[in-house]
């Protein structure tokens, strides 16, 4: 069967194209070959999804009414907030897939290219099993949005007596968050073949070149691998195909950066932002202890779910900035074991190169690694305390119910 037949990287990622293609976000670029969709094909497409979640929007912001659901005025408008940022980033998802195909292509082309010319070097990435990891990842996933939404659904309709269970309602929120989802598959997806690719150039490398002084030629035993005996013209000839690689993989993480960076950030804001509203639910349950609490808590876990995508997107970004350092870790070893004079002008070549570009994942504004967490950590806090300030000035839901109760002499 062919899904069982993966031999190059548009295999590997073909469990993301067939979800993607559900969800109005597949593109030409991720299938080698020239694209068989006609023009108004691809509009017709565009154009059924994007009316499809303005229809979620329009049932989610008019059937459901947060500030009643949620007894504060406060979470309500920040829910609508959420709701809002929701709808651009599945906006922007559709057209970024649609307008940045030749894009992505090229990235995947420059993938294939890299894995070919690896080869030459007798080394190979494992195609199979980064086949299976997104297979897994893709079940797992939508299992749990499924299961959390359905449990969550359940409880709010036994809690919430204006909340309104149906499948209308039901599938306005899980399909804004299958996007949600999806964003962080695709850009998380292509920055791990790239960590992947960087890994295992850094063993290409081990392999051709010595790093401890004790091996005193060109053989040299390490944990991962064993260099094979060759000479200089063939440490050289070598060196400057890692070189070619390298730079290679340098202007994938560039496309990488142009095409996923803005939704990616919008994600991370939208992250944020129902960081801040969880929370400040969360501590309303502590302090009101009325009927919401648990429902504080079961967003607080819903903020967990989307936080687990920013955390693992910034721990593979973080990945690919350390790869890049190891490289240059290993040239100036080598150069410290090589006895050749040309081969250490080479090194001290391919470690200009390193210095001048090394792999970052970026939006421009900031760098997606722990600093990132750190940030969002703080602001939250700030944000939180300020929110519960304003619920303390203003009055919300429940005291005005409880106020109204006791004038009545109820």
């Amino acid at each position: 069967m062919r899904w069982f037949v993966v031999e190059s990287v548009y295999d590997s990622v073909r469990p993301v194209t067939h979800v993607l293609k559900l969800f109005g976000m597949w593109s030409s670029g991720w299938s080698p070959g020239p694209s068989r969709w006609k023009c108004w094909h691809s509009c017709l497409y565009v154009a059924f999804f994007m009316a499809l979640n303005g229809y979620t929007t329009y049932v989610t912001l008019c059937v459901q009414h947060y500030d009643y659901i949620y007894q504060s005025l406060i979470i309500g408008k920040m829910e609508i907030i959420y709701v809002m940022i929701m709808y651009l980033i599945i906006k922007y998802s559709i057209l970024s897939c649609c307008f940045l195909r030749d894009k992505i292509a090229n990235m995947l082309e420059q993938l294939h290219q890299v894995d070919v010319d690896l080869l030459g070097l007798k080394s190979r990435v494992n195609h199979e099993r980064n086949h299976w990891k997104l297979v897994l990842a893709i079940i797992v996933m939508e299992f749990s949005s499924v299961a959390l939404t359905v449990g969550s659904y359940f409880y709010y309709e036994e809690t919430i007596p204006g909340f309104n269970y149906t499948v209308q309602t039901y599938l306005s929120y899980l399909l804004p968050l299958n996007f949600y989802i999806l964003n962080w598959v695709m850009a998380t997806t292509m920055v791990v073949l790239v960590a992947t690719r960087f890994r295992t150039l850094n063993d290409t490398f081990r392999m051709y070149f010595p790093t401890t002084p004790s091996c005193g030629g060109f053989l040299s035993t390490t944990s991962h691998t064993e260099t094979v005996i060759c000479n200089e013209k063939e440490q050289l000839a070598v060196l400057k195909q890692i070189k070619i690689l390298h730079d290679k993989l340098n202007d994938v993480v560039e496309l990488v950066n142009y095409c996923f960076s803005v939704q990616i950030t919008f994600c991370v804001g939208l992250c944020f932002v129902i960081g801040v509203v969880c929370s400040f639910g969360l501590f309303r349950a502590f302090i009101y202890r009325n009927e919401l609490f648990y429902m504080g808590v079961l967003n607080f876990v819903w903020y967990m779910y989307y936080l687990f995508f920013v955390l693992f997107f910034i721990a593979v970004g973080s990945k690919i900035t350390r790869e890049g350092k190891r490289i240059g870790v290993l040239v100036h070893k080598a150069i410290n074991c090589a006895s050749s004079s040309a081969v250490i002008n080479e090194l001290n070549i391919f470690s200009q190169q390193l210095l001048h570009r090394s792999p970052v994942i970026t939006c421009g504004l900031f760098v997606y690694d722990w600093t990132l967490l750190y940030t969002m950590i703080g602001a939250t806090a700030t944000y939180l305390i300020i929110l519960i300030q304003f619920d303390v000035s203003f009055p919300n839901l429940v005291n005005v119910n409880g106020t109204q109760t006791a004038a009545s002499g109820v």
